[in-house]
């Protein structure tokens, strides 16, 4: 909430958050995208078991999964534009840049977000060879060899027909300019039936040519339609920053609908007027407690200490009742091990 406008005095660093924010909310061409498109892929493939709880478990587990990824992307949504967009809200005197070395660190790491996700062809191979097993093979399975359909022998590595209608769909595409297997993740199923296919490869050059033309056109509209003058603001001078949007109010909805199950505690302040000159704010905290706490820690807290109240009783300081205890487990334990 005491943040805002840093983009126009930290660039490098709001561009640098901006792409781990993207990976980490899994939006494409990112590597969050294809390790999270894999993983429902794989959820997905639960279907081929034969257990009914075992699918409707894994139907769960990727529901779980899609909650999470909305969520990250409003959480990091709300972390990069509350934190550098918008206006100032702070009296601190004006930021400045991150070091060399820190913006050295952070190019290093979106470089691998982005590279990680442009070419996951390329990574996949790399990870089955360190955790694959003699009879799969990570790069066979998911990295179809669009680019060299035909070995050196001259068999064909993948069906003629299947070659020639993803060659239609430009699966080929960049074959002779870069090397690899090709730039498509796929599950091919039985009898060649595609699972599912994607590669964030093409996808960033589609989404570059989007993000150009939109450009380029509201650019063109903007021109032709610009007009200066200053922003209304209740008829204040100039917009003050205490009158934009906080990320209170942002998270303000997500924080409503999942009040009851989560319930953190909450701090409500109410004015309370002291003398006809002087008005003091009160605060009231209320606690229902998270969800973690009221279903896991808190009952399992209570039954460990009805268990150790009940074990207390056993320590009352009676030496004989002590030497008891001790015959009774010698004799538990030689009644056990007798073989009768």
């Amino acid at each position: 909430n005491r943040l805002g406008g840093l983009v126009r005095f930290m660039p490098w660093t709001s561009a640098f958050f901006l792409i781990g924010a993207l990976a980490i909310s899994a939006v494409p061409p990112l590597n969050g995208f294809v390790s999270e498109w894999m993983l429902f892929e794989t959820l997905f493939r639960s279907a081929a078991f034969s257990s009914l709880a075992v699918r409707a478990l894994f139907a769960l587990c990727g529901a779980a999964l899609a909650l999470t990824a909305a969520l990250a992307i409003t959480c990091f949504a709300k972390a990069f534009s509350m934190s550098f967009l918008g206006l100032r809200r702070s009296e601190a005197p004006k930021p400045r840049e991150a070091a060399t070395p820190m913006l050295v660190g952070m190019a290093f790491l979106a470089a691998c977000c982005l590279g990680l996700g442009v070419l996951p062809t390329y990574v996949i191979p790399l990870l089955g060879t360190a955790v694959g097993t003699a009879s799969v093979s990570a790069a066979d399975a998911l990295v179809p060899p669009f680019f060299a359909p035909i070995a050196s022998s001259g068999k064909p590595l993948l069906p003629v027909g299947f070659v020639h209608g993803f060659h239609a769909l430009g699966a080929q595409l960049g074959q002779g300019v870069i090397g690899g297997r090709g730039l498509v993740v796929m599950l091919r199923g039985p009898h060649d039936s595609v699972t599912f296919a994607m590669s964030t490869s093409y996808m960033i050059a589609v989404l570059a040519l989007f993000l150009g033309v939109t450009y380029m056109v509201v650019h063109l509209l903007a021109r032709r339609k610009r007009s200066k003058g200053v922003a209304w603001d209740g008829g204040q001078p100039r917009v003050a920053a205490a009158a934009t949007y906080t990320a209170t109010g942002f998270s303000n909805p997500i924080r409503v609908l999942f009040a009851k199950f989560i319930a953190p505690p909450s701090m409500e302040r109410a004015r309370a007027r002291v003398s006809s000159s002087l008005n003091r704010f009160i605060g009231y905290l209320h606690s229902g407690g998270y969800a973690a706490e009221r279903f896991v820690t808190d009952p399992t807290a209570a039954g460990i200490n009805v268990v150790a109240r009940k074990l207390a009783l056993l320590h009352h300081g009676r030496l004989n009742a002590y030497a008891a205890y001790a015959f009774l487990t010698l004799l538990v334990v030689l009644i056990a091990t007798v073989r009768w």
